[in-house]
């Protein structure tokens, strides 16, 4: 990834014709539409987890806030070739009948500070014990408009990125000329013909880049747990 949250909002500014921020400020409008836009683009960013337990042994490890979806449960790490633990529901009364299994469940065992998700494993990790999870994450949005601030969305996904905010501005402009009795009703058509478009547009890239991500997401010669979307 090489384009920078900078560049990204240049070019959304520039989709729009907005290059000066008369209409539309950089600032207060784009940078949230870009943000929302990374948020909402559904090719995850792939990570990983690693949990050190240091305090008392546990079935249960915490997630980072940014979890989306499990890929695989490493344990123990650092085998070759790497050993995967395999799903199951951890309410199945053979779950902690065998030592291979993790599943993935709302955390719920702090309902004062709850931070989303954790990984239970059937195995009770003790003291030292290291589990890795690679895992789907959402996209940074922590950036500043700074050339130095480098997009995690790919840099083949940045025109679906500048779509998406320029049919937010075509909703929000549309939505202006309808609060005013004396814009033209063909103006109005005009606009939500461009809203229509822009719409079906973002939607076409959105789905031909799923598409051309799950060609080649895994061999058909390999083996692996079934991706699972937990949102």
């Amino acid at each position: 990834m090489s384009i920078s949250f900078h560049q990204l909002l240049d070019d959304c500014m520039l989709a729009i014709g907005d290059t000066a921020g008369a209409t539309w400020s950089r600032a207060d409008v784009i940078t949230p539409w870009a943000k929302e836009a990374m948020l909402a683009f559904p090719i995850l960013r792939p990570t990983t987890n690693t949990t050190t337990v240091a305090i008392s042994a546990k079935h249960n490890h915490k997630m980072p806030v940014d979890f989306r979806e499990i890929v695989n449960v490493e344990y123990p790490i650092g085998e070759e070739p790497p050993i995967f633990l395999t799903r199951m529901n951890h309410l199945d009364p053979e779950f902690y009948q065998s030592e291979s299994h993790y599943d993935v469940s709302r955390y719920y065992l702090d309902y004062v500070a709850y931070t989303g998700w954790m990984v239970i494993t059937s195995k009770l990790l003790e003291i030292g014990d290291e589990v890795k999870v690679n895992y789907l994450a959402n996209h940074i949005v922590d950036l500043d408009d700074d050339p130095a601030d480098l997009l995690t969305v790919p840099d083949e996904y940045e025109h679906i990125l500048v779509a998406y905010v320029v049919a937010k501005a075509y909703k929000e402009r549309l939505s202006v000329y309808l609060q005013n009795p004396t814009v033209y009703t063909n103006l109005i058509y005009q606009m939500v013909m461009m809203v229509d478009h822009a719409d079906a547009r973002y939607v076409q890239m959105v789905n031909e880049a799923i598409a051309k991500a799950s060609e080649s997401r895994t061999s058909p010669h390999m083996k692996a747990d079934k991706f699972d979307r937990v949102y």
